[in-house]
């Protein structure tokens, strides 16, 4: 007499492993890059004339933008 089909087995793959966790650097640079941009920012608004003009400013959203590139790849 055939089984039913709710009593065959049926194959059940394995877990696929967990990611390696970050190395330390990786949140710390994220950060470090994200404060660093913010300070710059503000020292460029606080402190009229500085010079570099408008570079200054890509310098800082490139930071900040940069950071937060490194703190989606933390685990």
């Amino acid at each position: 007499m055939p089984k039913s089909k709710s009593k065959r087995s049926s194959y059940i793959p394995p877990k696929p492993p967990k990611p390696a966790p970050s190395p330390r650097w990786v949140p710390v640079t994220g950060l470090s890059l994200i404060g660093l941009g913010t300070v710059l920012l503000i020292v460029i608004y606080l402190i009229p004339g500085l010079p570099g003009g408008n570079i200054n400013l890509i310098i800082g959203f490139v930071m900040l933008a940069g950071g937060l590139v490194a703190l989606s790849r933390w685990r």
